[in-house]
Order: structure tokens, then C-alpha cells, then sequence
């Protein structure tokens, strides 16, 4: 069955039972991709296709390898219903993470399971389109290189941060180039259909869907990394807003006594003083100070580079001035999300990222912050945690993605 584009297969269709038919047998593969498993009297349920109609359509997919049985259900009372599940193989999804200076990617099985090692290329993200095809040229090696057949490679998850439009496929703050907009530039590059998504709206998902296993439905994921990103979830479900810039949390003017230009041109950024920008900022001017501290010795151990994780891995190691510097950024972000809980009101938030590896040295900070600038009535009744998945969540981001928009064209 051609998954790879369903629009196009669509067309070489004759005859209006064919056509309803590839497009019911897309519901049960959307509906098994997006739940992991299911009956056949609860597909029926959920995709509204008659009972009859439902398991002839499961026993053509079965028969072509996309769906196999697994096992069987609770019984509801009388015999234990078959349970089905999309074959491991039925398709692959690549998956790509892009950050300012990095990006990654890894193939991921239709059971949302790596099957290629993670592969990492150094970039500098800007708007030059030599960028975009370093880009691309590194995502098709790797699909390439994966071994895996061709045509069972259906789409691409793409993770990035920026001021993104997923719906109209546009990036206003980088690989800005050309007429097109950069999704059809993705599509046309890579040959397959994209799917695009800011990072944190990205990690976001992929905490809710395989992380928090749908525990919540109303939540926040912070993501710290060189900046900081907001997703927010309402009812199960992303919140992009009306242009689609829903979550430019760490562009909000919370600190305006203080003296730091941020990266959008404002000063008293949230970005501007919690950030991992913002404490790479403040760990070279502690690395001046005490050249012997163990801080200073992994930045030169790190070819004097500094980085978020490097003060990350100097606080857990015991260095004083990497705890304080976490400490501090972490009470300025407590306070940016006590204002967030105020208006939103969320059941859980998410704090994730290569800065929350610091775990208590971060948390414990934030916490105190929502002790002091929330509410209690709002913030009582709002569970503070870390991440699940770590530092899979940016590729499990794009996989997420694409498991919430997959043959959405076609069938919504």
C-alpha cells in the first residue's frame, strides 16, 4: 500500500469503492499509529466504518504486512477481542533535531522505535541557503546510509526552533530564503512530506504523547537549551495561536531593571538572563574569575569551549560558582513561569532541555520562585517535573509531530 503519498496514489485509483477503500484502510493504519494498539470493535468505534467493513479491510492489511495481531484484550464480558498493531515494519518515519550550532537525526519505526543510530552534523542555523542544503544533504545520507527500503520511508518530523507557521510551512526567523516557503523547500528537496514544528511545541508532544502517556491534558513543557522555549498544550492538544507564535514566552520583558540587551533587541528578557545563552554569559565571566575552578578545567578540557551542559556537568560535579549561576537563572525562570500559571492555570509543566540535566540544582530554585511570585490557589493544584525522555526528547519531538499530522491532508 503507497503511503509515501497518498494524494498521488489516490489519483491512479479507478472507481469510487477503491477510492473509499484505500481511504478507510488509511484511517485504521492513522488510528493504530496513533494509539499503539486497538480492537476491531473499537476502531469501528473511532473511525466510524462499519464492524463488517472494518475487519475485511484489517484482513487486507494483514495480508499485505502492515498490521499484524497482538495478543488479546480485557474482555468486556465473553470471549478476549483480538487486539491489532501496525507491524514494525509497516513504514519509517526520519526524525530531525536542529538547534542553533546542531542538528541530529535517526530513523524511527512505525512503534515510534529507533532503527538507526543517531547521526549529528555541526551547523550554524541561519538564513543562507547554503545552510538549508548542508541540511538536506546530511538528512538523505542518512536515509541513505540506513539500509532500509526506500519506498517504506513516508515522511519526515522536523524539530527547529524559531518563529514557525507549521501550517503554512514558514520559518519567519531562519532558512529564510527563495520564493517558497520553507516547508515546500524541504519537500522538494527531500522528497517526502515534511512536517515542520517549533522544538518546544515539538518536545512538548513528545512528553504528553510518550512521556506523560496522555496523563494530563492541560500542560506546559519548558525547554531550556541555549534559549528557552514554551508548548502549551490545551485539551490534549497543541496551542499554536492565530499566526501560529503561541509560546514566545522567553521574549516577555519580565526584568526590565536590568541592564542585558537580549537576542531579539529588548532589554530584561526572560531569555536574557535564564537562558543557556545567558548562562554561558555568566560561567566566562566566573571562568575569569577563578581560572582554577573545576568549571575553568572542563571548558579547557572542552577545547575552551563553553556550553550550557559544561556548567550543567560542573554544578553536579560540586563546583560552587556552576551551582549558583543555575541557581540564579533558575529563580528568574520560577518567576517568569509563576506568571504563566496565572494565566493558564495548568495541570503539569514540563521543564526539559540540556539545562534541566541540572536537575535539583535547577528545580529546587524554580520551586522556590512559585513559592513566592504564584498564587497558591493557582499554583497547589500544579505539578512540577522533569522530563521523561531526556535527551531523545528533540527527535521523539519530530516523530510526535509526524504521529499527529500523518494523513491528516487526506482525512480530516
Amino acid at each position: 500500500m503507497n503511503l509515501i503519498d497518498p494524494k498521488k496514489a489516490l489519483e491512479k485509483i479507478e472507481g469510487v469503492v477503491e477510492t473509499k477503500s484505500y481511504l478507510n484502510k488509511l484511517k485504521l493504519i492513522k488510528n493504530l499509529y496513533t494509539k499503539g494498539s486497538n480492537t476491531a470493535g473499537e476502531m469501528c468505534n473511532e473511525v466510524g466504518i462499519s464492524l463488517p467493513t472494518v475487519n475485511s479491510l484489517l484482513s487486507d492489511l494483514m495480508a499485505s504486512g502492515e498490521i499484524i495481531k497482538h495478543g488479546r484484550a480485557e474482555s468486556q464480558g465473553g470471549r478476549k477481542p483480538d487486539l491489532y498493531k501496525l507491524a514494525e515494519d509497516s513504514f519509517y518515519i526520519i526524525s530531525v533535531d536542529i538547534n542553533k550550532f546542531r542538528m541530529r537525526t535517526c530513523i524511527y519505526n512505525s512503534a515510534n522505535q529507533a532503527v538507526t543510530e543517531v547521526s549529528m552534523l555541526k551547523i550554524q542555523l541561519n538564513n543562507e541557503k547554503e545552510t538549508f542544503d548542508k541540511i538536506c544533504d546530511f538528512i538523505l545520507a542518512h536515509k541513505n546510509n540506513s539500509g532500509l527500503p526506500d519506498e517504506k520511508i513516508i515522511a519526515v518530523g522536523i524539530s527547529m526552533p524559531g518563529l514557525i507557521d507549521s501550517v503554512n510551512g514558514v520559518n519567519y526567523t531562519y532558512l529564510k530564503f527563495g520564493k517558497k516557503n520553507l516547508l515546500d523547500n524541504f519537500e522538494s528537496k527531500l522528497g517526502r512530506r515534511v512536517f515542520l514544528e517549533n522544538d518546544a511545541r515539538a518536545m512538548t508532544l513528545a512528553e504528553f504523547k510518550f512521556g506523560h502517556n496522555d496523563q494530563y491534558k492541560n500542560v506546559l513543557g519548558i525547554f531550556i537549551g541555549w534559549g528557552i522555549g514554551l508548548g502549551i498544550l490545551i485539551d490534549g492538544k497543541i496551542y499554536h495561536g492565530a499566526s501560529g507564535f503561541a509560546g514566545e514566552f522567553s521574549h516577555s520583558p519580565i526584568f526590565e531593571s536590568r541592564d542585558i540587551t537580549c537576542s531579539c533587541g529588548k532589554k530584561g528578557c526572560l531569555e536574557s538572563v535564564a537562558s543557556g545563552t545567558a548562562i554561558v554569559r555568566m560561567a566566562k565571566a566566573a571562568i575569569e574569575n577563578d581560572p582554577d575552578s573545576i568549571l575553568a578545567r572542563m571548558a579547557r578540557e572542552n577545547e575552551g569551549e563553553v556550553e550550557p551542559f559544561l556548567v550543567v556537568d560542573a554544578a553536579l560535579a560540586g563546583d560552587q560558582r556552576a551551582i549558583t549561576i543555575l541557581s540564579d537563572a533558575g529563580l528568574d525562570l520560577g518567576r517568569g513561569i509563576s506568571i504563566l500559571i496565572q494565566l493558564l492555570n495548568p495541570e503539569l509543566i514540563i521543564i526539559g532541555g540540556s539545562v534541566a540535566e541540572a536537575k535539583q540544582y535547577l528545580i529546587t530554585p524554580i520551586q522556590q520562585a512559585l513559592n513566592i511570585y504564584a498564587m497558591a490557589k493557582a499554583r497547589e493544584n500544579t505539578e512540577l517535573a522533569l522530563y521523561k525522555l531526556g535527551k531523545e526528547v528533540g527527535l521523539l519531538g519530530g516523530v510526535a509531530v509526524v504521529n499527529e499530522k500523518i494523513f491528516g491532508e487526506i482525512l480530516n
